[in-house]
């Protein structure tokens, strides 16, 4: 494969991640505005954040990679030396959010099923809006640390690379840490949480209805019970699994090329696990639609209505 053809597969891969974070983010939150019900859980509140930082990162720094990686636009790689320095700040600040909204999501899961008696008021509602609004604060902070920074053009990831520095590493570092590791670390306890609450409350249940005389008839009603407290974590639960599967390419060439391991791995992955985490941004919206059912129910209507006129159109 010709450079010029690789260029174009990059390009297109970039563009298609785009389409599908404008479209899958743009639904859900037409979606979560159009039924205010929605927004009475707190957790949707936080995935309203999550999903506008995901789309304001498809719309603002990724056009950018797609530009600069198109051989079709070639002048675009010397018409600013400022555009690494404005993805670096726009691309930081949008993962940072969306990744500290993830975590609040999981959080607010958490308190919902460990503590369901003291829900609403340990997460009032004007609380939640004070914690997105230090995260938006947050992730603003952590792009703009990054500004002052020489930054550069990683032609294999089609992303922005800083110029490293002692200074710079140290900074880089205690970002990554402040506004990475410690979410991560977060949403690992708290769907650990939630994992063992769920056993926890599937053994009381059967315990409880054996007592009682399960053989009887009782406990048939076991599954269902059961299943709803299932069903009460396992959409969190989900969401992080499938943020930690998209996750881990990237995660293996972060760590094999920081090794310098003697088989490199192939110029295309660096491509492909960078986008492969990126497309995280669409790939959140589209699970929280299809595994909240009052959320699915509503998203199929709100595209039967837009059907509907379309067609008297």
């Amino acid at each position: 494969m010709d450079a010029s053809t690789f260029d174009d597969i990059r390009t297109a891969t970039i563009s298609l991640v785009i389409i599908m974070n404008i479209t899958l983010n743009v639904l859900l939150i037409a979606v979560i505005v159009r039924y205010p019900q929605l927004r009475e859980d707190r957790t949707t509140l936080f995935m309203f954040s999550l999903t506008l930082s995901d789309l304001a990162c498809g719309c603002m720094a990724m056009p950018i990679s797609a530009a600069v990686c198109s051989r079709l636009t070639p002048n675009v790689r010397n018409t600013s030396r400022y555009l690494p320095k404005i993805q670096a700040v726009l691309l930081t600040w949008f993962v940072v959010n969306s990744l500290h909204s993830l975590c609040w999501v999981t959080v607010c899961k958490m308190i919902a099923i460990t503590q369901p008696l003291r829900y609403e008021q340990v997460l009032t509602r004007n609380r939640c809006y004070f914690i997105i609004g230090g995260i938006w604060l947050t992730g603003a902070v952590s792009g703009t640390v990054l500004a002052p920074f020489t930054a550069t053009w990683n032609f294999k990831q089609c992303i922005f690379e800083a110029t490293m520095s002692t200074y710079t590493v140290g900074l880089i570092m205690f970002v990554d840490i402040f506004a990475i590791v410690c979410p991560a670390i977060i949403i690992v306890y708290s769907t650990t949480r939630i994992f063992f609450a769920i056993f926890r409350t599937h053994r009381q249940i059967t315990a409880q209805l054996n007592s009682i005389g399960g053989e009887n008839g009782n406990f048939a009603t076991t599954p269902s019970l059961t299943l709803k407290s299932i069903r009460s974590g396992r959409n969190v639960l989900i969401i992080c699994l499938a943020f930690l599967i998209l996750t881990l390419p990237f995660a293996v060439y972060v760590v094999m090329d920081a090794f310098s391991l003697s088989t490199p791995l192939p110029l295309s992955f660096a491509f492909i696990s960078t986008w492969v985490l990126l497309s995280n941004s669409s790939v959140n919206s589209l699970m929280y639609i299809l595994i909240f059912q009052s959320v699915r129910e509503k998203t199929a209507q709100t595209l039967r209505d837009i059907c509907e006129r379309c067609t008297l159109w």
